[in-house]
């Protein structure tokens, strides 16, 4: 279930209610410690404990709020590969994370970066979730990559924006696309709303493309 996140003890939960007007801001309040949490049209506000249940750690400050927002860990969600079924690209130590989008034209900029510094596939590991954030012809595209027999060929369609190929896949009948759900699932947990969404090896993220690459990666 999505709406619940994967560290949550399901089994303590006793009920739980959908609320219409989900609290969307932060606040903080002249004379008052602590952070408050208030609805998208401003009748509730909550106050209280706040934990981040990806963490263990315990929101108390607005500065603990923006440490918690721009760091993630994926590696604590407990997902498999074969769960979420990446694209790998370089083979260095570090680990990044990218979340694209076939037909996003800032995404194509991320790929010729990547393969225009050599060093940055030496240093790196890139894990690339493709997603459909932009339509049909974006699913098709997504799925035409998860379900392509040859895997080179696709991945490289992928990073050089090859979108004439990706168009004229045919969909396998027998093709279980149950990773590319579970990756715009993973994509929706993380409050991803625009790509690139890229997770750099110390988990620090840019959302959108950084205007340096190579320097986003060696501080994040």
């Amino acid at each position: 279930n999505p709406d619940v996140p994967a560290e949550t003890p399901k089994d303590q939960i006793r009920e739980t209610q959908e609320l219409v007007s989900p609290f969307t801001h932060a606040v903080s309040f002249h004379g008052r410690e602590g952070v408050a949490y208030m609805s998208q049209n401003g009748r509730f506000v909550m106050r209280g404990v706040i934990f981040d249940t990806w963490t263990g750690d315990t929101i108390q400050t607005m500065d603990d709020l923006r440490e918690s927002m721009k760091n993630v860990d994926l590696g604590k969600l407990g997902l498999k590969d074969e769960d979420i079924d990446p694209f790998y690209f370089g083979s260095g130590p570090k680990k990044v994370t990218v979340f694209v989008d076939p037909f996003c034209p800032y995404c194509g900029q991320l790929f010729d970066e990547m393969i225009a510094d050599p060093s940055l596939a030496q240093d790196y590991t890139f894990t690339i979730m493709a997603v459909p954030f932009l339509g049909d012809n974006s699913t098709k595209a997504v799925n035409a990559l998860h379900c392509a027999p040859d895997r080179d060929r696709a991945i490289n369609a992928l990073l050089t924006k090859d979108h004439r190929w990706l168009m004229a896949q045919q969909m396998p009948e027998n093709c279980d696309v149950q990773p590319v759900l579970q990756r715009t699932i993973l994509s929706q947990m993380l409050g991803v709303t625009g790509v690139p969404y890229i997770i750099g090896a110390e988990g620090g993220i840019s959302r959108g493309m950084p205007p340096n690459l190579k320097t986003f990666l060696a501080t994040n």
